[in-house]
């Protein structure tokens, strides 16, 4: 099982690297076909919409057809999608093809992490999720530096064929990897009423991760910056995400983590406020980034632990497909409003958004309500 998990972790990463880079080279293109910055984070947002449509589905294939093919079909999907970004040229062609993504990425997604989740031991669960959400920072860091060196059409096409190619190693071993999908599970509003602060947190995460990508790539090219210095912005993102998951994940292992969040999103704040200044001090940005990504890859990987150490058995893929929607619907709203906030102001705007959210965000965390930790240490 371990060999196989780590074929599929190791496939999942690559893909994402293709994700990561298309999408900033996606927006790239779009703007210089004329379109607002608006449009292009709404149209961005359709991978999300696709992940969110796609997921319930996820847990009845996987016990249908095993998780290694219900994979590999989010896989083909996903590669069609890429594909489709290298000949569209209207918006109608770049919503179809971000959607198709999405769709991939609802299937390939959760299986990966409830499989993860499911398989790490009891008491490394936050290192395990930490592990791999650290290569997952890795991966869209990768992918935003790669697109800034290469065309747009050759990122997507790259990605297509990365997605199908990694995919290839898993293929005769669907009965080993479809064990803990096939399983009983309970349903998904009772594990919602099991754990219904963490999907908040997934919210809050995804909305971070996902709109601070758009919203910084957008702040830059409206600040004239050089495309290939916009992407890369996005890449300091994910590099940030890359520092910080481990450490949080093997602190989680041991510490409730209600005071890591809440430090968190007053972290999130205070590297909002110095925004403005990015018109006179452009390196602000690149720190800004960093410490962006490391905030919403912190929240995400918190939330997710706490799902890995309360449910166990198949109740992980239910709890996982939980966490994926919530995530999605912050993916979905992050980049379409950060969007318009760029609009209306290229610092200010995303300034206000990203303070406002963090504000939320502590306005819905009760006091004692924590992740659950199974050591008498946590406090």
């Amino acid at each position: 099982m371990i060999q196989s998990l780590l074929w599929l972790c190791l496939s999942t990463l690559l893909t994402v690297a293709g994700f990561a880079g298309a999408l900033p080279a996606a927006a790239t293109v779009m703007e210089k076909q004329g379109m607002s910055a608006g449009v292009i984070g709404v149209i961005t947002s359709f991978v999300y919409a696709g992940v969110l449509c796609m997921a319930p589905f996820q847990l009845r294939l996987a016990k249908r057809f095993g998780a290694v093919v219900t994979y590999q079909m989010g896989k083909v999907s996903s590669a069609c999608g890429f594909t489709g970004l290298a000949f569209a040229h209207h918006e109608a062609m770049w919503s179809l093809a971000t959607l198709c993504i999405g769709l991939g990425a609802g299937l390939t997604w959760p299986v990966t992490d409830s499989l993860v989740a499911a398989f790490a031991p009891e008491d490394k669960k936050g290192s395990w999720m930490g592990l791999f959400q650290t290569g997952m920072g890795a991966a869209f860091a990768l992918g935003p530096f790669i697109a800034s060196v290469v065309k747009p059409d050759a990122m997507f096409i790259t990605a297509a064929i990365t997605g199908l190619v990694t995919s290839l190693p898993l293929l005769g071993r669907r009965v080993e990897m479809q064990r803990d999908a096939s399983a009983p599970k309970e349903g998904l509003w009772e594990v919602l009423r099991m754990a219904p602060e963490l999907p908040v947190l997934g919210f809050i995460g995804g909305f971070f991760e996902n709109g601070t990508h758009t919203a910084i790539t957008l702040s830059a090219l409206a600040l004239s910056w050089k495309e290939s210095a916009a992407i890369a912005l996005a890449g300091v993102i994910g590099a940030g995400a890359f520092v910080i998951q481990y450490p949080v994940g093997k602190l989680a292992d041991t510490r409730g983590a209600h005071r890591i969040i809440v430090i968190t999103l007053l972290v999130m704040i205070a590297s909002c406020l110095p925004l403005p200044m990015g018109h006179t001090v452009p390196w602000l940005l690149w720190v800004i980034a960093f410490v962006w990504g490391a905030a919403g890859g912190c929240l995400y990987t918190l939330a997710m632990t706490g799902m890995a150490q309360r449910f166990s058995g198949a109740r992980v893929m239910t709890a996982t497909t939980i966490m994926v929607m919530s995530y999605t619907v912050g993916g979905i709203s992050g980049p379409a409003v950060a969007g318009y906030a760029v609009e209306w102001s290229p610092l200010i705007g995303p300034m206000v958004l990203f303070i406002v959210a963090s504000l939320l965000g502590l306005m819905r965390r009760r006091p004692g309500s924590q992740v659950s930790c199974p050591s008498s240490d946590c406090g």
